[in-house]
């Protein structure tokens, strides 16, 4: 196979052998379906360098390229308005592979030649293509094949890639733009968010506002925000419009409050007053989550005149498996089944149709009780009322599947000892303020700890210290696995909406049951190792101290999250390094003690 690194820095000679100069770089004329080369740049020392048509050239094998004429008849081509040049436009930059639906980076270009011409055919985008670039494509692969791991090619179709005109605005890339636009939106989001942000606007100006609105929910919502403000305020403000209020209403939240208002002030005023309207809600709330798109009818109505108010309300839906019953001032008085409506008969009256025990959230419930009562009672959606019981608005299971994403991550985050679930996309120094008050925490123990063993270094030998020292892993990992699992036990149980005297009885069952025998068992073993390395008669006191401040640990992982739930805290706070700390403050003293 011939690869663009094949030939370039390859000596030029003439038909008469004589030395021209290298090869610079490789031009088309523009990137249609396969393009052909059109002409090498031909560099000479000492003088500038000029485009010899590729009808000049020879053959190119033998790590030389022949030229047909000699340098007194040398051909020049003068240069083209769509000129690419495979080196300085393509090589190392970002192209997006339709086909497997990613941003990815050239590495390498494949060319063919084709009935006297040069073509490229595909880009090289894996580790290959970077080791042909250092001299070391050969000995790499002959090493692999010894192990029996060749080396797999990476090579993507030219008729599957699009380029993008970023920092090179004067080079024209002509591939038509139909198969991007043509991708799946949730495969045109994967694009945009692998795009640096100064790369987007290429791309974006390649779909209409209606493709990008439907691309713009599968992207976060920081990311979305950065798409808005990437393009023209007034373009902003139609896509805006596009989408449901909930989600330009996210999608404004993420900016500055004087950038929302600008495009709030270009969009039709309607739109922008729903918008308004849930922007006065925190995000984290049911407020927050719900959209205005709904379907509510007048409880006073028959079922033919719901069915003919239906027809115009339901395209500007955002689902239509529930239609909500509200009094003359707004009150939810139940929910309708669509199948019910649609078999009765044009004159029965919909009071007659309506469930009045209908689940409902209040507007300031936390997102996390949404998804319980949606999870709990099987719905697509759940109305969301204020506390005068006047429907708001509804919010659907596909918001909630966000919210148990986002609520996982970060109770995985703050779990492992850091507060927010996206402070590994932050700044180094945010970064560092989410995490300082556990790295506190975790330096005054240690320091506690390290005062403690200086002073009992004055106290005692050096010796007398090992069977301190040798306790303190099992002391740290049997207290923060079996705190960690009572202090997991009990957040799953609040998160699924658990009494405290099923929380209690779940404890007294499985949790402390569990805790209890591998408390006795790491005490039974520290024990034995203390009096091993002691030949001390100790194993019941040490022993009894280690069973001590596991049960300590069991109780505080039970316990603490229930205290926090009560004060309205996350109870996601009572983390791992917590535990280990408390292990530490716990134990330390009271080991050396007995040692």
């Amino acid at each position: 196979m011939l690869f663009l690194t094949h030939i370039l820095n390859q000596p030029v000679v003439d038909a008469a052998g004589v030395r021209l100069g290298w090869v610079e770089d490789l031009v088309l004329n523009g990137l249609d379906l396969f393009p052909r080369v059109n002409a090498i740049v031909l560099a000479r020392r000492g003088q500038g360098a000029v485009f010899v048509p590729w009808e000049a050239v020879d053959e190119f094998e033998h790590r030389v390229v022949r030229l047909n004429t000699t340098r007194e008849g040398l051909p020049t081509l003068p240069l083209a308005d769509d000129a690419v040049f495979l080196r300085r436009d393509i090589l190392d930059k970002q192209i997006v592979d339709i086909h497997g639906r990613k941003v990815v980076r050239v590495n390498d270009l494949q060319l063919a030649p084709i009935d006297d011409e040069l073509r490229l055919v595909s880009a090289d985008i894996g580790v290959s293509g970077l080791l042909r670039r250092l001299a070391l494509e050969r000995p790499v692969r002959s090493v692999a094949r010894s192990l029996n791991r060749p080396l797999p090619e990476r090579l993507i179709p030219w008729n599957y890639v699009e380029g993008l005109e970023t920092e090179w605005p004067s080079v024209k890339l002509s591939v038509p733009r139909r198969r991007l636009r043509d991708l799946p939106p949730p495969d045109i989001a994967d694009i945009i968010a692998q795009l640096h942000p100064a790369d987007r606007g290429e791309v974006l100006r390649q779909f209409d506002d209606e493709t990008l609105a439907d691309a713009l929910p599968h992207l976060e919502d920081e990311v979305q925000a950065e798409v808005i403000l990437a393009m023209p305020e007034e373009r902003a403000s139609d896509i805006l419009e596009i989408l449901p209020p909930d989600e330009a209403a996210d999608v404004l939240g993420e900016m500055a409050e004087d950038q929302a208002e600008r495009i709030l002030h270009l969009m039709e005023p309607e739109d922008a007053e729903d918008v308004r309207e849930l922007l006065q809600y925190d995000e984290d709330t049911a407020g927050g989550r719900m959209t205005t798109e709904y379907l509510a009818l007048m409880e006073g109505q028959t079922a033919g005149q719901a069915m003919t108010q239906l027809h115009t309300m339901a395209p500007d839906a955002e689902t239509i498996y529930y239609v909500y019953v509200i009094d003359g001032a707004g009150r939810l008085r139940g929910v309708l089944s669509l199948r019910d409506l649609i078999t009765a008969t044009d004159d029965t009256p919909l009071v007659e149709l309506t469930n009045h025990n209908v689940i409902a959230v209040n507007v300031y419930d936390d997102q996390e009780t949404v998804a319980r009562e949606l999870n709990h009672y099987h719905l697509l959606a759940v109305p969301v009322t204020d506390d005068e019981d006047v429907l708001l608005g509804i919010v659907t299971v596909d918001d909630v599947l966000d919210v148990l994403h986002e609520e996982s991550r970060e109770d995985i985050s703050r779990a492992a000892g850091a507060t927010e679930e996206s402070d590994v996309l932050a700044t180094p120094w945010e970064q560092t303020v989410l995490r300082l008050p556990w790295l506190l925490g975790a330096s005054v123990a240690g320091l506690l700890m390290a005062v403690f063993i200086t002073l009992r270094l004055t106290l005692v030998s050096t010796a007398d210290l090992t069977p301190l020292l040798a306790l303190l892993p099992l002391l740290l990992l049997l207290g923060v696995q079996i705190g960690g699992q009572s202090a997991a036990l009990t957040q799953v149980a609040l998160a699924e909406g658990a009494t405290l005297g099923d929380i209690l009885l779940l404890h007294l069952r499985y949790g402390w049951l569990l805790g209890l025998g591998l408390g006795f068992l790491g005490a039974v073993i520290g024990g034995a190792l203390a009096a091993a390395i002691t030949q001390r008669a100790i194993l019941l006191p040490v022993g009894g101290i280690l069973w001590l401040v596991l049960m300590v640990d069991m109780l505080a992982g039970s316990l603490l999250p229930l205290v926090l739930h009560r004060l309205r805290w996350d109870p996601v706070l009572i983390s791992r390094p917590a535990l280990a700390v408390l292990a530490l403050l716990i134990g330390v003293p009271l080991l050396a003690q007995v040692l």
